[in-house]
Order: structure tokens, then C-alpha cells, then sequence
């Protein structure tokens, strides 16, 4: 991961989207000034070849979610440590985030929308990693995340306005009240990516 981490970051100096900063850290800038690789430093090595493999597709095609959450556990993709509690229906997260669909007392509906939500996640890290976005490609940012729950719960046309006057997808971005989704990051998503935007078609 390293060296496609480091090239990912020369191409987008090449781009003009980064300039590396000067320090003893290994650090970048965006094209705002903003530190673009911060306490992500520290826990690069727990990430591993975050493409998605053929593994992980035979999964999807099966509609195998524990397998393939599984398998992204292993990589260090940190959307597996959120979704392993909601497929599960265990702790507080897991619990409440099956009840907010309103799909808790029908199985098939509540199975129906994680298999899309696992392949809308395979589709933004393939976006993410092949496009070299992000601080770590193939990881998501709390708004790539938002982004693909919003889209997959509009289709199945799962919201909790009648609680929260939200679709229900700001548990997975932090769009609650409309707040900015990286507000949310301390809750749900530590390890994610810091910046990156976008997750294709």
C-alpha cells in the first residue's frame, strides 16, 4: 500500500491538487492550504490493499454481506467495524440503525437494502482507489459514505422523518439536521479517509 499510496500522492502533486509541505512528517497540502495527511499518519500501516477483490465480488454476487464485510474487516477498511454491527443487529449502533429504516420487522426489505449498500460501497472504493482520491484510495471519506446512503435509501425509499425530519442516512454521514458529515466522524468513523469527495455513477 505504501507505494501506491505514495505514487497516488505524486500524481496529485503532478495535478496541482497537492504540494508536499516541509517537516519531519511526511505531510501534504491542498489546494486550500489544509493538511491533507494528519493523524492518518500514524495508522497507514493498518491499512491494506483496499481495492475489491474477486473474493469480495463473488460475495456481492451471492448476497453473502458477512463475507464480504468480513473480508473488508481484514484489509483494515473501517466502514467493516460499522456495517459487521448493523448486519449483526448488536450493540447500540447495530440496533438503532436497523430500526431507523423502518424495515427492523421485515428481514427480506432490511437484507434487500444492505446488499445494495454493500455494492454501492464496493462501487465508491473502486471509484476512490482507481481515481487515487483521498489521503488513502480505496478508503472513504464520511462523505463518500453519506453520499452512497443517500442514494441506496432513496431507491428503497427508506427515511425516518417522522423521528429525526432526516432520510435516515445521517447515521452513516452525519447529515442529521443537515451538520457537515465529518462532524460525525468521532462517533462512527474515525479511521476513515479526511478528504475525498465523489463515488462515480
Amino acid at each position: 500500500m505504501g507505494n501506491f499510496l505514495h505514487s497516488c500522492h505524486i500524481q496529485r502533486i503532478n495535478r496541482g491538487e497537492l504540494q508536499r509541505a516541509a517537516g519531519i512528517i511526511e505531510r501534504y497540502l491542498d489546494q486550500h492550504g489544509n493538511t491533507a495527511v494528519t493523524s492518518q499518519n500514524h495508522r497507514l500501516h493498518q491499512y491494506g490493499d483496499l481495492r475489491i477483490t474477486s473474493e469480495q465480488r463473488a460475495a456481492i454476487l451471492r448476497g453473502d454481506r458477512q463475507t464480504f464485510w468480513r473480508l473488508r474487516q481484514e484489509v483494515g477498511d473501517p466502514i467493516a467495524d460499522v456495517a459487521l454491527p448493523i448486519l449483526e443487529n448488536r450493540g447500540i449502533n447495530g440496533r438503532v440503525a436497523n430500526r431507523l429504516t423502518g424495515l427492523s420487522d421485515d428481514p427480506v426489505k432490511l437484507n434487500e437494502l444492505g446488499v445494495d449498500l454493500m455494492l454501492a460501497h464496493a462501487n465508491a472504493v473502486t471509484h476512490d482507489y482507481d481515481n487515487c482520491i483521498g489521503n488513502v484510495p480505496g478508503a472513504l471519506s464520511p462523505e463518500q459514505v453519506a453520499e452512497y446512503h443517500h442514494r441506496v435509501f432513496k431507491r428503497h425509499g427508506v427515511g425516518s422523518y417522522h423521528w429525526l425530519k432526516s432520510d435516515g442516512a445521517w447515521l452513516f454521514g452525519g447529515t442529521l439536521f443537515s451538520l457537515p458529515a465529518n462532524l460525525y466522524r468521532p462517533i462512527w468513523c474515525n479511521a476513515c479517509d479526511f478528504i475525498g469527495s465523489g463515488i462515480g455513477n
